[in-house]
């Protein structure tokens, strides 16, 4: 498959992605102050959940893969490219920042987030086996419900 190693990539950053995104909309489940909002948080963090498990096991499937460079330091190039688009350095990066944000500041702040992962699963969109683009493309439909569930919760924080 062409541009495997992109895949690969892509789907290591989704796991991560994901798995912060849960940390994060844990902490933040315990700690808004919003009765909807600590319910919403705690429901995506459960998905998000999902999510971390599927794009494992569509890593865990993928054969070993070396880049194959156009020109020498082009792997590099693309590795500081997708950890460039990280939101969350790490777990614990994840839980600070829910519990230090407002609200409507964590919100806003998930908006954003959200909108990154869409943004890199368009990406894998392009590079992914085709008998795993369903996959991708279901997780990209969820993510999109959580863009315009965390609106209507912004709608709705004083």
């Amino acid at each position: 498959m062409a541009n495997l190693f992109l895949a690969s990539e892509i789907l290591e950053m989704n796991v991560t992605e994901e798995h912060n995104g849960a940390a994060f909309y844990g902490a933040l489940s315990q700690n808004a102050k919003s009765e909807v909002l600590r319910e919403a948080a705690a429901a995506i963090a459960q998905q998000e959940l999902r999510h971390e498990a599927r794009f494992a096991r569509m890593l865990d499937a993928l054969p070993a893969a070396e880049p194959h460079e156009s020109y020498p330091g082009e792997y590099d190039v693309y590795i500081q490219q997708l950890v460039k688009n990280r939101m969350f350095s790490d777990e614990e990066d994840a839980i600070a920042t829910a519990i230090a944000l407002s609200d409507k500041a964590a919100v806003e702040f998930a908006m954003q987030t959200e909108q990154a992962t869409l943004n890199l699963l368009r990406e894998l969109e392009q590079h992914i086996d085709p008998r795993e683009l369903p996959l991708v493309q279901e997780t990209i439909t969820e993510e999109e419900e959580h863009l315009v569930q965390l609106k209507k919760i912004m709608a709705n924080l004083p």
